[in-house]
């Protein structure tokens, strides 16, 4: 499905909407985040949503990320849900999302997961001083983590078999197959070795932090500096939210110059979602029948 022109206000006025939920939370309980990536450069450039954005990126330190699973959990919430890998079996990604959990969302057609709409919440973690070994366990991490969403995944017979056809297609074969036969205790197997990557250098005494589930590659690791000491704060669709102390040198470390305009050709939405409804949460059952 398309979120066409005609549905976007409505778009990005309910992920907004997730994100202020998600603001009042951390501001009451003193937990330290930060947006990111184009969140960030929205807040910036823009004083809220990228016009052809369409999602909303925010992190935080592990110790925080942590705490918020505790205090999110303990509130039993009307209105909103926190997905996380632990919480349903098909969630493809490690990190978690903060969903309207009266929404419908399914991103992918061959992942049976339904969340509503949402916001993404990445941890940041302690890694080496040393950028080759940092590195190296980010392209390690991100293996693992293709394997989780590779069993996540479900495919008829002959889709499977299909994959045969293709030599670069053989180890999502392998790691699907895997998957139907023992996908549970794969799975858990999978999120340990993620976590124990993730974990391996405190935040608390590193020098260097890192984004494992961050989709900028080498750009991921940067200097701790950059993200402690005082918030900068920005106004994001009306609402007052926290940037990197260091924003500008974490943007331009992204981005480089971010305050200039992409071309036109590239002012568009890169997320497919293969079905959504802005009004109603409908079970999995019912969207698997839409969908196919």
């Amino acid at each position: 499905m398309i979120i066409t022109p005609e549905l976007q206000p409505k778009w990005n006025a309910m992920i907004t909407d997730v994100l202020r939920a998600f603001v009042e939370i951390c501001n009451k309980h003193g937990l330290h985040y930060f947006c990111v990536g184009g969140t960030a450069i929205g807040a910036v450039r823009h004083g809220g949503m990228i016009p052809w954005d369409d999602d909303i990126d925010v992190c935080m330190p592990r110790p925080d990320y942590e705490r918020f699973v505790e205090v999110f959990n303990a509130m039993d919430s009307p209105d909103y849900e926190l997905v996380t890998p632990y919480s349903q079996d098909n969630y493809p990604l490690p990190s978690m999302k903060l969903c309207n959990k009266k929404t419908t969302l399914m991103e992918d057609e061959h992942t049976p997961c339904i969340t509503g709409l949402y916001i993404d919440i990445l941890p940041v973690d302690g890694t080496s001083d040393n950028r080759e070994e940092a590195l190296r366990l980010f392209h390690h991490y991100h293996k693992v983590k293709n394997r989780l969403s590779a069993i996540s995944r479900r495919f008829s017979l002959p889709e499977q078999l299909a994959l045969l056809a293709h030599p670069k297609e053989w180890g999502q074969f392998v790691y699907k197959t895997i998957g139907f036969f023992c996908r549970k205790t794969y799975r858990r197997l999978l999120l340990k070795e993620l976590r124990a990557i993730s974990l391996k250098y405190p935040f608390e005494t590193a020098k260097n932090v890192l984004v494992y589930s961050g989709s900028y590659g080498d750009k991921e690791v940067y200097p701790k500096e950059w993200i402690t000491g005082s918030p900068q704060l920005f106004t994001f669709e009306g609402i007052t939210v926290a940037l990197p102390h260091h924003y500008d040198a974490y943007l331009r470390n992204l981005f480089g110059d971010y305050m200039q305009l992409p071309p036109e050709e590239k002012r568009q939405a890169k997320h497919h979602k293969a079905y959504f409804n802005m009004d109603s949460r409908e079970s999995l059952y019912t969207v698997k029948q839409k969908v196919h």
